[in-house]
């Protein structure tokens, strides 16, 4: 029974973001989602408390998920081509309904202390893997970087900075420049 109910919060997760790359955070309703998941609203409110702790809940689990995924990523990748990954990952070239979610969500967060709790959780490990890639380059020579900390923080700044611009307006030609403009930075710092 218990793996049925957690079955059942799962999917009610899953069709929240499904709903929120959708539609956006602010536009879905308790009814869409209860339709979606062929579920009463009862049901919803058995699981979560209200409707924000249940936006944050499926926010935190898409997060996460996409965070691992990415990290999974990297799997054999050299330092090098680790953040030339993470670039072109941050830099939509064309409208993206998933960077238009985050940008909600960093909307959100400016107004609603638990979503900046967890904005603030995630932008933390984004920036332990930038760490880690940096620190793993200085370690086999490839890199060379004093302040490793700075430096990962430096280019998160660029990065988040071209990706806001991008999700906006975003274009092939931007996302190139902007590239050009991160892998220019690296080979300043790090090269």
């Amino acid at each position: 029974m218990k793996a049925s109910a957690e079955a059942l919060k799962t999917k009610i997760l899953d069709a929240a973001i499904a709903l929120f790359i959708e539609k956006g955070i602010e536009k879905v309703t308790t009814r869409e989602l209860t339709e979606s998941v062929g579920i009463s609203r009862s049901h919803i409110y058995h699981y979560f408390s209200n409707w924000q702790s249940l936006c944050l809940a499926a926010l935190e689990r898409f997060m996460r998920q996409d965070y691992e995924a990415f990290a999974d990523s990297l799997s054999g990748l050299m330092p090098r081509q680790k953040l030339l990954r993470l670039f072109e990952s941050h830099l939509p070239a064309a409208p993206d309904a998933t960077w238009q979610l985050y940008a909600s969500f960093w909307q959100s967060a400016a107004h609603y202390q638990p979503y900046a709790g967890l904005a603030e959780t995630m932008t933390a490990e984004w920036q332990e893997l930038m760490e880690t890639i940096i620190r793993d380059g200085v370690t086999d020579g490839t890199l060379r970087c004093a302040d490793i900390a700075r430096t990962a923080r430096q280019i998160s700044a660029m990065l988040n900075g071209y990706a806001d611009l991008l999700t906006v307006n975003p274009s092939e030609a931007k996302a190139r420049e902007a590239l050009a403009d991160l892998n220019h930075f690296i080979d300043c710092v790090l090269g």
